[in-house]
């Protein structure tokens, strides 16, 4: 009865052990994918693609704009030469145009940093325009000569974005920026008679 038992033992023993060696080879694959699903997992839980808590900017339609110097303005003509140079110190600092939801906590100073970083280094926060820089031209015959002084800048669109330390992002804040450059000159243009502001200021 011993033998029996003992014999019925190993033929249990000798079924049972392709069945699991059979399942192990099945069961290889199943452990692998949930092994990589459990990371996804958890990763989606934790922030598995981590990034850093921040705020930044993106930029758009960047378009050239002039920060003209008031008292600059000079008329003379008809025909002639005439010449001009600034008499004054004047200071130009950037500004934001805000829209209606945009975060107050956004400053100037934020963007103008940002813009310089990612878009071009050459722009200024403030922009001092001191005096001097003379400068002659010949006018057309019969034509009126226009004269202003001006500082080269930009006014571009921005938007500032909020990450999570999981990489997700959203759109916090809008608005324009006008931003002064390092360069600045005189601008100088003719019409057939003396104009201000597009309006005829006289008929000679």
């Amino acid at each position: 009865m011993f033998a029996m038992a003992g014999s019925l033992s190993m033929a249990l023993a000798a079924s049972t052990s392709p069945t699991a060696v059979a399942d192990g080879d099945k069961d290889e694959p199943k452990n692998t994918t949930t092994s990589t699903t459990t990371t996804t997992t958890v990763g989606d839980v934790d922030g598995g693609r981590r990034c850093e808590a921040r705020h930044f900017f993106r930029f758009h339609n960047i378009a050239p704009r002039n920060f003209f110097v008031p008292r600059t303005r000079f008329i003379d003509g008809p025909g002639g030469e005439m010449t001009v140079s600034v008499t004054r110190e004047h200071e130009v600092l950037a500004f934001l145009e805000l829209d209606k939801t945009a975060s107050r906590s956004v400053t100037v100073g934020d963007v103008v940093r940002s813009l310089s970083k990612s878009v071009t280094p050459h722009l200024e926060l403030r922009h001092m325009v001191f005096t001097g820089h003379d400068y002659t031209q010949t006018i057309s015959k019969g034509m009126y000569g226009n004269m202003w002084y001006r500082v080269f800048g930009y006014r571009v669109g921005w938007s500032q974005f909020a990450q999570l330390s999981n990489c997700n992002q959203w759109r916090v804040s809008t608005g324009i920026a006008n931003v002064p450059s390092r360069v600045e000159g005189w601008r100088y243009w003719e019409t057939e008679h003396p104009k201000f502001m597009g309006r005829k200021l006289s008929d000679k």
